[in-house]
């Protein structure tokens, strides 16, 4: 975001449907224009798309025991207007084991803070049932009841404990399919206490990457257990778009192709179908394309805008999908400040990462159509996600290249606009996400009032949009005067 660009409404003097403003034309040089490629994306608001599926930008996987944010943080924080956020539990932090004692109360705090700022909670639970049971520290009827008023005394303290997903990250599904039947187990025994909040929900097997051979090994056993109150709410896993399958010294491979996620609901469909089995959501638990400590080769800067323009492509095509829900990770990573929300926990400032979060909370809810004609079949290049209500059009754009380095003079092109617009003045309001600064509040570049779109439709300014920047424009019906 580029604090200097702002401009003050009436300081542009453009006409109506014109191309670059006058001090666009100027920002650009010609060697940037030559190289640049021209594109287009056409927004019609007469075609709805329906409810967005999931609130883009309010789905967070928060890290563990982390949650003492300064004033500002909490204050970003709830400007997203959370739905649903993921949090951490493992029995042995909340237990001690020797003298078989609960020490429920170190988590309270922790679970307060985001209950506080989120109407849902997902719990990932971590059972501890190895080694605690495989190696004969506790029966299993033993941690049986010490989970069940566990987590029976977190639920009846936070009712909107809602979702709860089995274990993290096991690569072993044969010893994984154990855990995750003694948790349905403990589940089902909470959820018999009628206790405050909906009924808890329970999914797994939590794999780190989306693998048809792992979740299929799982849907098998799942299949074969003969429990009759056995228990498959949701399907969880992750997606860093990466196949651990693979050479780890080609963990790129797939950043090129964020599209591959646009088919996993259908392959979970087919998965399940072939198993006789009812088709269950899927929660995308943690999202990124930096797993672990991984980095590009273009260096931390270029990094935190391409996770930013990543994860607003991830979310894209899991938009266009029905029960699938990817979850943010994360605030504040411990290892990786790649895929931090934040430059600092205390101070609130943001990266890249949380004013992409912001310019999707800001869309409203129901989906428009919006095609690029410069998006690659593999997700490289410019996107455009437009949502409306009755006074409100706002259109996302972003260029995610990866580590490419493509610049577009991309356009918005609107059809379509609704009765407010056609009889008022409107008022144009940019944003940006710019590659020039990594710390940066999300802030109007540009604002100015055009006259009444009595024929429904606008084309904006051609602008350029440089690898893996992002944009909001959002139109507004306004009394103001025209100053454009």
């Amino acid at each position: 975001m580029v604090a200097t660009m702002a401009l003050a409404i009436g300081t542009i003097a453009l006409t109506s449907g014109a191309g670059y403003g006058s001090g666009s034309v100027a920002s650009l040089s010609a060697a940037t224009a030559a190289a640049s490629v021209a594109n287009t994306v056409r927004v019609d608001v007469s075609d709805s798309l329906g409810a967005f599926p999931f609130s883009p930008g309010r789905q967070l996987s928060a890290a563990p025991n982390s949650w003492k944010y300064g004033a500002a943080t909490n204050t970003a924080l709830a400007q997203l207007g959370l739905t649903q956020t993921r949090v951490w539990l493992e029995f042995q932090q909340a237990y001690d084991v020797t003298s078989r004692t609960p020490q429920y109360s170190k988590w309270y705090d922790y679970l307060q803070a985001y209950a506080s700022r989120s109407k849902e909670l997902l719990v990932n639970w971590r059972s501890d049932y190895d080694p605690l049971v495989t190696k004969g520290t506790f029966t299993r009827a033993e941690l049986f009841a010490a989970e069940r008023d566990m987590l029976a005394d977190y639920k009846r303290r936070f009712p909107t404990i809602t979702y709860l997903e089995s274990e993290n990250e096991q690569s072993d599904i044969a010893a994984y399919y154990p855990m995750y039947k003694f948790t349905y187990q403990v589940v089902n025994a909470v959820n018999a206490m009628n206790l405050p909040g909906p009924k808890i929900k329970i999914g797994g097997p939590t794999t780190d990457i989306f693998t048809t051979y792992r979740i299929g090994k799982f849907l098998d056993l799942y299949a074969a257990d003969t429990d009759p109150e056995k228990r498959l709410d949701f399907i969880s896993y992750h997606q860093y778009l990466i196949d651990t399958s693979s050479d780890p010294d080609k963990w790129q491979t797939l950043k090129e192709n964020p599209a591959v996620v646009s088919t996993e609901r259908a392959q979970l469909d087919s998965m399940l179908t072939a198993r006789g089995l009812p088709k269950v959501p899927a929660m995308v638990t943690e999202a990124g394309v930096f797993p672990h400590d991984r980095a590009s080769n273009l260096g931390l800067s270029a990094d935190l805008h391409i996770q930013a323009a990543a994860l607003a492509s991830l979310s894209y095509y899991y938009l266009g999908q029905t029960s699938v829900t990817p979850f943010h990770w994360t605030i504040d990573h411990p290892d990786n400040d790649r895929k931090d929300m934040f430059a600092d926990r205390a101070t609130g400032v943001p990266r890249p990462y949380y004013n992409m979060m912001l310019m999707q909370s800001m869309l409203p809810g129901t989906r428009y159509s919006a095609t690029s004609d410069q998006l690659s079949a593999k997700g490289i290049g410019v996107y455009g996600l437009a949502a409306a209500d009755a006074d409100k059009v706002a259109v996302m754009t972003w260029n995610y290249q990866w580590t490419q380095q493509t610049t577009y003079d991309s356009r918005i092109v609107f059809s379509g606009l609704p009765a407010a617009f056609k009889l008022s003045n409107v008022l144009v309001t940019r944003y940006k996400i710019g590659d020039d600064s990594d710390t940066a509040a999300l802030k109007p570049v540009e604002q100015f009032v055009i006259g009444p779109r009595t024929a429904g439709t606008y084309t904006g300014q051609t602008l350029p949009l440089k690898p893996n920047e992002l944009r909001l424009v959002v139109l507004t019906p306004t009394k103001q005067p025209v100053s454009w």
